[in-house]
């Protein structure tokens, strides 16, 4: 009995065990290959979004200045005016590493930067803050765990200490993946208990696994966005940089994708996502709210978390498309109240490397479609990030309130 078992398992548990040991042993990815780099950089997948390995790899290279972009959706926009074709264009010392897709919010962000702590210490960064991300629900749990990779969660465990930041990111990652094989582990972070030994050998060992993993599968293929959109876009671009000149172009090629329709809304957008359901959608904000979320104490982790790594950080607050904000009905009175109490939790803690283009959601092609920034927008976003990594910075001194953890904070008008 005892040989037809091993027969028909003895095989299983031989690969189980070399596929163990391959990934307990296997290298990590510590090359610098400028060609992948530059492709991770502008990949915008889930793969890259979520591989430690790739981050890593082009945020710690030496001879290339790689800076995180982080925001959602908006980065998909890759038009002429984009950060990473300005940069490619005008070669700029600086090359944007684009980490936001949609849905991605400030939890996803927070669990992602786990995985780069080392690659943020006395860096820049700039981070794109979208007054929709804080609806009344918070982040939405699907795209939580969509985006999620189970080296963040050990890489948060592993350096844990029980302060209110932790409690809270605990708390928050129990309310979206209650079923997570981590969950025991972070019940006794939220509850301000401390981790066993026995439980710390665990998560080394499984961090450990998770890491070497992301390895093996950060040479999977994830398209090529740099050779097939911004390379070809950036040898467009007028040379030598001229803002003028850009602004004419920009302006011919919003007039040119922005026929269809009197929002000033991409053609194709227009078309298939908007035409034929417009009088629906008529009046169809006008209950919109953005002052009250749990996206406010999310936020906090993001704060907390580039002020322990001393990071230095620009953050822009984009507009809407001022036409259509005012055919649905959304508040613009709200909005501008978002916009200052998000600017307050920003400003209050030492966070004033701040760009607010609020207000300018009514200027000709600003924006690409109801919330984006399009080509004149992008330009704008560019005359104050690139001065800002260009152009050596003060240090930034932070200075923490746990207050902003509070639900109070979050239900505050």
């Amino acid at each position: 009995m005892l040989k037809r078992l091993w027969l028909i398992f003895g095989p299983l548990l031989v690969a189980f065990v070399g596929l163990f040991a391959l990934l307990l042993l296997a290298p990590e990815r510590k090359s610098h290959h400028l060609s992948d780099e530059k492709r991770a950089a502008t990949a915008l997948t889930p793969i890259v979004f979520k591989n430690a390995a790739l981050k890593k790899e082009a945020l710690s290279d030496p001879n290339h200045r790689f800076v995180p972009f982080f925001g959602s959706s908006e980065w998909r926009r890759l038009d002429e005016m984009h950060p990473s074709i300005l940069s490619e264009a005008y070669k700029r010392d600086y090359i944007p590493f684009i980490l936001g897709l949609k849905g991605a919010e400030s939890l996803t962000h927070y669990f992602g930067l786990q995985q780069i702590k080392p690659q943020l210490n006395r860096k820049q960064a700039v981070f794109v803050i979208s007054p929709q991300w804080f609806v009344k629900e918070g982040q939405v749990p699907d795209a939580f765990n969509y985006y999620y990779a189970s080296d963040q969660g050990y890489s948060f465990l592993k350096n844990a200490t029980g302060s209110a930041e932790d409690k809270y990111a605990a708390k928050r990652f129990l309310a979206l993946s209650p079923e997570s094989p981590i969950s025991r582990f972070m019940k006794k972070i939220a509850d301000g208990k401390r981790l066993t030994t026995f439980d710390k050998w665990q998560i080394k060992l499984a961090q450990r696994l998770a890491s070497r993993e992301d390895n093996l599968f950060a040479g999977m293929q994830f398209g090529d966005n740099y050779q097939d959109k911004v390379k070809p876009r950036a040898a467009k671009l007028p040379q030598p940089y001229n803002l003028e000149s850009l602004q004419t172009k920009a302006q011919r090629l919003g007039e040119e994708h922005t026929s269809n329709n009197e929002f000033g809304i991409l053609n194709s957008f227009y078309s298939q996502r908007i035409k034929h359901r417009l009088d629906q959608l008529k009046n169809s904000q006008t209950s919109f709210s953005y002052l009250h979320s749990p996206e406010y104490n999310d936020f906090q982790l993001i704060l907390s978390e580039f002020a322990k790594n001393q990071t230095d950080v620009m953050f822009i607050i984009p507009p809407v498309n001022e036409k259509w904000q005012a055919y649905t009905g959304l508040g613009q009175e709200m909005y501008a109240k978002t916009v200052d109490k998000i600017r307050y939790q920003l400003s209050s803690q030492g966070f004033n490397q701040v760009t607010d283009l609020s207000k300018q959601g009514n200027e000709p092609y600003f924006m690409q479609d109801t919330i984006h920034l399009g080509w004149n927008g992008w330009l704008a976003f560019d005359k104050a990030v690139n001065p800002f990594l260009t152009n050596k910075q003060p240090t930034p001194k932070y200075h923490l309130n746990d207050y902003f953890f509070s639900r109070e904070w979050a239900e505050q008008d």
